[in-house]
């Protein structure tokens, strides 16, 4: 098991452009828009808390874990349908469902990986203080991670190949990004829209995660509605999923 899990690792840092968007991508915005002084002033809508000590963070990570889940994972589980990898491998010892939890794991770690960079990067470079509740940035991290990995399972079950399951990703992470926040900010929305917000898992999950940078514990809604997504997409995954 150890093998796969490292040949897949290695199979995952030849892509350059997964490695762009899981890494760069969201560590490029973190800084590009933490040099602003505007986002150094303290808001009222934020309870006093300035957009480079809760909104940057939170954001940029949740773009992070987004692309990880809804994209690099559907991406190599529906080429490796098309090209018939999955289909060999169930006439071998190995079995397809350990390929499928190597790249489990593989993602995992470059999601963690990211976000061990951006904290990081963030204190070093721009004075973004650190998490300040831990117990609730792993509760939101556990959960948050496990929701979005179902909704990609989910993807990986139903997309044909890899051109399908980047469409599908780009048609569940681009709105999702809009309610969470990401191209307008929540108190900027009307109250219907705020209030669906939510319960839309990366929204709940870039809440969960403010939350926890600022020193407080993560609304139980947003973990409810992580917990839930989890489930169900999961137990969707499992019965659409398809090794050939």
């Amino acid at each position: 098991m150890i093998q796969i899990i490292l040949t897949e690792a290695r199979l995952y840092l030849r892509d350059h452009m997964t490695l762009f968007f899981v890494f760069a991508l969201p560590l490029g915005m973190l800084l590009i828009f933490g040099l602003p002084e505007e986002v150094r002033k303290p808001l009222p809508e934020l309870g006093g808390q300035t957009p480079l000590d809760s909104l940057l963070p939170s954001g940029m990570t949740a773009i992070a874990f987004a692309i990880v889940a809804a994209f690099a994972l559907p991406g190599a589980l529906s080429a490796y349908r098309q090209q018939g990898v999955l289909r060999r491998l169930r006439t071998t010892p190995v079995g397809p469902a350990r390929l499928l939890l190597a790249q489990l794991v593989v993602n995992l770690v470059a999601a963690l990986a990211s976000l061990v960079l951006m904290i990081a990067v963030g204190a070093a470079v721009l004075g973004i203080p650190l998490p300040r509740h831990l117990p609730g940035l792993l509760a939101a991290c556990v959960l948050g991670l496990a929701a979005l990995f179902a909704i990609g399972l989910l993807i990986s079950a139903v997309a044909s190949g890899p051109t399908s399951a980047g469409m599908l990703g780009a048609l569940v992470v681009f709105p999702s990004m809009f309610f969470a926040g990401i191209w307008l900010q929540k108190h900027d929305m009307p109250d219907l829209l705020r209030r669906a917000s939510d319960f839309t898992p990366l929204s709940a999950f870039r809440e969960s995660l403010q939350d926890a940078w600022t020193g407080t514990a993560p609304d139980p809604l947003h973990l409810l509605t992580l917990a839930v997504t989890a489930a169900l997409c999961g137990f969707a995954a499992a019965r659409l999923f398809r090794w050939e």
